[in-house]
């Protein structure tokens, strides 16, 4: 059995479609809301989906008592269990309501560690392998997303630890590091709505402030691609699959598995080695928001 959560689209969903497919395994899909059209079409594909709440204990341990029952009922072993549901609200820091701050973190955060402790019986019981879904936005924070990068960067950190604590037990921990695919899911359906209660909760100095640039900003972001009303598409993206297989079956897994497109490569070298000047130079184009003054 591989359990992976966040599974309404985007990479839990390809990932939930994989393991299905290419590794014969049985997978338990855990998704934000049982009636999606994302998880209409892995229960169609025969993928047993779950709702799941990380906010909520009842919700978690409902969760994992699904788990629980299905191993028992169908003489399973879990084999993996994939923290990989978040959420990534954008917007400058100044903006964000201390809700859309809490919840980044209550999700992110606490939500996949809620989760994780509920499991560990389970997780120790089969010696399972923990995959964390991590981010480069965990090494290097980027404008725009402080918020979202500083739960990641806590969530490698986190990780981290519990790869030693854990190895007792014969549980491999992995942090997964999957590249960008903000486009391929519906983590901007949303965004107009944020930006919306950011600019209901801005002081009269702050909206003086940022005037044309949130207004700016804003635009670009709602104006990228997002129909929440289509079926969520299977990433294509073989290296993607490699690595994930690598670290879900590897003997001696590696620390760190990450997806790293050739401008991620090169970005992250330069913001390595160069002054800090130029590195946030460089983070600013890589990035490529509108400007604070419009050009």
């Amino acid at each position: 059995m591989v359990v992976i959560t966040g599974c309404d689209s985007g990479l839990g969903f390809s990932f939930a479609f994989h393991c299905h497919k290419n590794l014969n395994a049985h997978v338990i899909a855990g998704v934000h809301n049982i009636d999606s059209l994302g998880a209409n079409e892995l229960s169609k594909a025969g993928i047993h989906v779950h709702s799941l709440e990380l906010t909520s204990s009842e919700s978690v341990q409902a969760f994992v008592q699904y788990i629980r029952n299905d191993l028992k009922n169908k003489n399973l072993a879990l084999r993996c269990f994939i923290n990989n549901a978040g959420i990534m609200i954008f917007g400058e820091f100044e903006w964000q309501t201390e809700e859309q701050l809490r919840h980044q973190v209550e999700v992110n955060l606490l939500g996949t560690m809620r989760v994780t402790k509920e499991i560990l019986p389970l997780l120790r019981e089969y010696s399972s392998r923990l995959i964390n879904v991590t981010s480069h936005c965990a090494y290097e924070s980027l404008p725009g997303v402080a918020v979202y990068s500083s739960t990641k960067s806590a969530l490698a950190s986190w990780t981290n630890a519990l790869r030693v604590e854990l190895k007792k037990f014969g549980i491999k921990v992995v942090s997964f590091i999957p590249g960008s695919f903000v486009l391929q899911s519906n983590i901007l359906c949303q965004q107009q709505k944020y930006f919306k209660m950011m600019e209901a909760a801005m002081t009269s100095e702050a909206k003086s402030l940022y005037s044309d640039y949130f207004t700016r900003y804003a635009n670009y972001l709602c104006g990228l691609p997002c129909n929440a009303n289509a079926v969520p598409q299977i990433l294509e993206n073989s290296n993607l699959y490699e690595l994930l297989e690598g670290a879900m079956l590897d003997q001696y897994p590696q620390a760190i598995y990450k997806c790293e497109p050739w401008r991620y490569m090169i970005y992250n070298f330069f913001f390595k080695y160069t002054s800090t000047e130029i590195r946030d130079w460089l983070i600013e184009k890589f990035v490529q928001m509108p400007s604070w003054k419009n050009e």
